[in-house]
């Protein structure tokens, strides 16, 4: 035999083959390290994403404390029914929150408001006049802004002083449908008053001449990516029917704690001078008058577990609140997850006038 015929001998195939397995084996790590990374990555980007969609929803609902509520002239009306919060029978507060009491020391929060609630009919509004005429939007698509005839509403005159200003109308009774008004109508062509959507068709009286709606860190359906003691921010609006809280919509995921601070012009002057964690204490007018912006402090975390990262810091003061990342309830493992404490400062654009 040639040497030109000759084959590989079996040193020199084992040879090929263990440096064909060192460089695939090289080949799978890079490429194994760089799907977790790239899943590490992704998660986090959805993580911001989710962050941003959940707490614009939040910060668009406190914007709009107090929008269409009455101040003056209010009938005997049921809150909610856990009595967390109550108003009942009395000038609903736009604003308020319980201070501590949930997930490591977590606020609850409850917003008033006509437009707070989740049917389309409470984004609605439109003037009544003499002879109950009522002004039509002109949209595209047709009638997408108007009222229709069985929908729930509720009517308030402006007025023009302290003492009338925003009063309920409270011919025989103050919950009414869009079809049902003649007697709310004001009696000269001068005075106009406002009709607000609140809820939709049901065939009951409204519960409360307005929605309610409570924010809080439930524990409750966590996705399996969060970490062991985080919960999750929703967005509960209480029920016409009967008080209670309707199915919850999840704003952010993984929320580890919730805090909540009012700046405050005590005074009158215009300028905040007193910052407080809780204004259960005032009325709904002091509450109007005195609160000027509303500080959210929420602890979430940004992708998943991580066992090849540790955070900088074993406790984060959410709020002026220190959450102890090392804490049992975090399961030992609290220090590999990404920290972010994110603050809405939101100027209330509705709860004085």
């Amino acid at each position: 035999m040639s040497r030109r015929e000759r084959g590989f001998t079996l040193v020199e195939v084992m040879i090929s083959l263990a440096i064909l397995a060192l460089v695939m084996s090289a080949v799978s790590t890079f490429f194994l390290g760089s799907i977790e990374q790239f899943r590490r990555q992704s998660r986090i980007a959805q993580s911001g994403m989710d962050s941003l969609i959940g707490l614009e929803l939040l910060r668009k609902d406190i914007e709009h404390a107090g929008y269409g509520i009455p101040w003056n002239n209010i009938p005997a009306y049921n809150d909610a029914a856990s009595g967390i919060l109550s108003d009942s029978n009395t000038a609903p507060r736009g604003i308020l929150s319980v201070n501590g009491g949930g997930l490591n020391g977590s606020d609850y929060l409850v917003v008033k408001a006509s437009n707070v609630g989740t049917s389309d009919v409470c984004k609605k509004w439109t003037t009544l006049q003499v002879g109950d005429v009522k002004r039509s939007w002109v949209t595209v698509p047709a009638n997408a802004e108007n009222l229709n005839n069985t929908d729930r509403v509720i009517v308030l005159a402006p007025g023009s002083t302290g003492t009338n200003w925003r009063s309920m109308v409270v011919p025989a009774g103050w919950s009414a449908t869009f079809n049902n008004t003649a007697a709310f109508a004001p009696g000269v062509p001068s005075d106009t008053r406002v009709i607000y959507g609140i809820d939709g068709p049901d065939g009951n009286p409204l519960r409360m001449p307005f929605n309610r709606a409570d924010y809080s860190v439930s524990t409750a359906n966590v996705p399996q990516r969060c970490a062991p003691n985080t919960g999750v921010l929703v967005k509960s609006v209480v029920r016409h029917s009967d008080g209670t809280l309707d199915t919850a919509l999840p704003l952010l995921d993984c929320v580890a704690a919730m805090q909540i601070w009012y700046d405050l012009d005590t005074d009158g002057d215009g300028a905040v001078n007193l910052a407080s964690d809780d204004i259960t204490g005032l009325t709904a007018a002091q509450i109007r008058d005195q609160v000027k912006q509303v500080r959210v402090s929420l602890l979430t975390h940004e992708g998943q577990y991580d066992r090849d990262y540790t955070h900088s810091v074993s406790s984060i003061s959410v709020g002026g609140v220190p959450v102890d990342l090392t804490a049992a309830a975090f399961l030992g493992n609290g220090l590999k997850y990404r920290w972010k404490v994110h603050t809405l400062s939101v100027t209330p654009q509705d709860l004085g006038g």
